[in-house]
């Protein structure tokens, strides 16, 4: 399992790290409490990006994976990208998805698990969910 958030200080001020798969803090959408998210690349402007691509849910949710047209054209892979070079994470919840244009997981176990588009990372194809404990759901963390 891959870890994000992490504070470097520098000086005595504390910066936050960029996250996994260029996911920042302030970049995540909060779906907690919500039993199912659905993940795809489906903007009409840019269809080598995904929707959302960062994002908080909680533990036991629902992750519907689309890919449009499918996911011969988009492979999805768990696994991050750091320095221009994808790495794929064999034990990622996220695994990989290479055929059909829908695939799911269910998200049990608390952490960070990034995912790319095997072939379209490099243009920004790529992102991050965050899972936190059904606890935290309410947003008293």
């Amino acid at each position: 399992m891959l870890t994000g958030f992490s504070l470097f200080v520098a000086l005595g001020m504390p910066q936050v790290a960029h996250a996994l798969n260029d996911c920042l803090a302030g970049q995540f959408q909060d779906r907690r409490g919500q039993a199912e998210v659905r993940i795809a690349n489906d903007n009409p402007t840019n269809q080598f990006t995904y929707r959302p691509r960062c994002v908080t849910i909680s533990e036991g949710t629902r992750v519907r994976f689309a890919a449009i047209p499918d996911f011969g054209m988009h492979p999805l892979y768990g696994g991050a990208v750091s320095g221009g070079q994808a790495t794929i994470d064999p034990s990622s919840p996220i695994g990989s998805f290479t055929s059909g244009s829908e695939g799911e997981r269910i998200l049990i176990d608390s952490g960070e698990f990034p995912y790319f588009c095997d072939f379209h990372f490099a243009v920004g194809m790529k992102g991050s969910i965050v899972v936190v404990p059904q606890l935290f759901a309410d947003g008293f963390d």
